[in-house]
């Protein structure tokens, strides 16, 4: 319950509102104390679950930023940058993480691409979401429609993100799945 609570505060936040505001109407109308305290409580438990929401950083949302950094960076063409946080035993799948993975010299090959040919010119991010797998690892899931330098126009894709917590604390991705490009299985890295 607290993963839910902390993943997405805004169901249990809301119905504590709704009830919130039903104490509060039947208390101005019946000036029944037993309802200003139901109101009360669930006034505290819409703060709680807000407070524990923003107090609270979960796996999919440390992936959620690890994850939007990259995407700045290699909208900036930062390669550099972008291999810092990736975990050198990282993995590049295509199409499927059940696909035979390739090694992290390829996945560094094909992201030189964007300091080159590749370089991205205009980038639109469709979805970014996370989902907490265990406490130090998460998978975040990202589709974006972008255009670069080589491409003939823009280029949907989507990709899944593995993130996870290293023995020193950092947060680095360990596997890349390159899962569509333009609807389709990749056949190629980039």
């Amino acid at each position: 319950m607290l993963t839910y609570i902390t993943e997405n505060p805004w169901p249990v936040g809301l119905v504590s509102a709704v009830f919130l505001l039903i104490f509060a109407i039947l208390f101005m109308r019946d000036g029944e104390s037993r309802m200003l305290v139901l109101g009360i409580v669930c006034l505290v438990c819409l703060a709680g679950v807000f407070l524990v929401d923003a107090v609270v950083v979960t796996p999919a949302e440390r992936g959620q930023q690890l994850v939007r950094g990259l995407v700045e960076d290699a909208e900036s063409g930062r390669v550099d940058a972008i291999l810092e946080r990736i975990a050198p035993d990282a993995s590049l799948h295509l199409g499927d993480v059940r696909r035979p993975g390739r090694a992290f010299a390829e996945l560094e090959r094909s992201l030189r691409t964007l300091e080159r040919g590749n370089r991205i010119t205009d980038n639109w991010v469709t979805r970014l979401r996370g989902e907490t797998r265990s406490p130090g690892r998460a998978d975040v899931s990202l589709a974006c429609i972008t255009t670069t330098s080589d491409s003939m126009g823009s280029v949907p894709t989507s990709w899944l993100f593995e993130v996870s917590e290293r023995p020193d604390g950092t947060w680095m991705v360990t596997r890349v799945v390159f899962e569509t490009l333009m609807g389709k299985p990749p056949s190629n890295p980039f």
